[in-house]
């Protein structure tokens, strides 16, 4: 039976931050494919991770919730958004998020709630070598790769 693609739902709703995608707890990892991210995904749940707490996410995903979000943005969203990036947070991550989507990339959403957990997920993810990890804690977006 084929997996059941959550998206977003995975995130329980807390995945925005002055209108900014910012799923606090979680991990983003984009590897080189929707494959690399789906054999990543079966690497955490061997490890004990289970489907609630990891997602798979393919590029065509990522590239139509990243456009979707810029262009239903309402004017305070907007603004929002122009502050975010102009200290340089998450909506700058979007442009390079869109470019490697469109490259082809896969991502993992990884619940993750300790730095010490974080330092496991990279150990785990490491033989799909990840292009990019950041971890989204309450204070500040952590880069991890």
């Amino acid at each position: 039976m084929a997996e059941e693609f959550k998206g977003r739902e995975v995130l329980k709703g807390k995945d925005t931050s002055f209108g900014i995608f910012y799923p606090t707890g979680y991990i983003i990892a984009a590897l080189g494919s929707y494959e690399a991210a789906q054999r990543g995904k079966k690497a955490l749940l061997a490890a004990g991770y289970s489907e609630d707490e990891v997602e798979a996410v393919p590029s065509d995903y990522v590239i139509a919730d990243i456009e979707k979000g810029t262009k239903d943005a309402g004017l305070l969203t907007r603004v929002k958004q122009a502050i975010s990036e102009a200290i340089g947070t998450e909506a700058g991550y979007w442009e390079n998020d869109l470019k490697l989507a469109k490259e082809g990339a896969g991502f993992l959403l990884i619940y993750c709630p300790t730095g010490h957990e974080a330092n496991r997920i990279q150990r785990l993810l490491e033989s799909e070598n990840p292009k990019n990890m950041r971890r989204y804690a309450r204070a500040a977006i952590e880069q991890l790769s």
